[in-house]
């Protein structure tokens, strides 16, 4: 079994490695930017809704919950909103902040940027602009998008305020020995 295959020197491999971090960060990928924050800043809402729903969030601590995980859990709590769609947005951001995650050059970048777009144009009411050719950057969407989620969470985080305070209300009626 003859090998035409030769081994590439050190030399050669740092030289191709530095090449390709050059190209990945000669300039900043701000879709990816505001994918991977937005995503972040979403992800810390959840965690607040869970954590003011609960009696003992610390318990929480060593569960490991991801950002699925913590969607499913927050949408469980909603009294009426389980089925709004904008869980479909705050789930589409991430499906495609696991794509950037994953992957410098993902072929499926594309269709889930595309994806989550027509998801925020539809919740929002939005149509593309007809009238200018010149849509706003993809940038600027993804940005309009976790904008939408992060309001429709700060409702939901007043919804679980007003909901403990009912329970904590009861609670103290109901147990006044935790409460001396």
């Amino acid at each position: 079994m003859h090998m035409d295959h030769q081994a590439r020197s050190t030399n050669d491999i740092t030289k191709e490695m530095l090449e390709k971090m050059q190209e990945h960060m000669a300039s900043v990928d701000q879709g990816a930017l505001i994918i991977l924050k937005g995503h972040l800043l979403i992800e810390e809402v959840l965690s607040e809704i869970i954590s003011k729903f609960v009696f003992h969030p610390e318990q929480l601590d060593g569960a490991c919950l991801g950002y699925p995980q913590k969607v499913a859990l927050a949408r469980s709590m909603s009294l009426d909103e389980h089925n709004n769609e904008m869980w479909q947005l705050i789930n589409s951001i991430n499906g495609l902040r696991n794509e950037l995650a994953h992957s410098l050059r993902s072929p499926k970048r594309d269709k889930k940027e595309n994806a989550l777009i027509d998801i925020y144009l539809k919740q929002g009411g939005l149509k593309p602009n007809t009238q200018d050719e010149r849509e706003p950057p993809k940038h600027h969407l993804f940005s309009y998008a976790i904008a939408l989620c992060l309001g429709y969470l700060a409702e939901f985080v007043a919804e679980v305020e007003r909901f403990r305070g009912v329970i904590d209300e009861v609670d103290r009626l109901m147990n006044p020995h935790r409460h001396k």
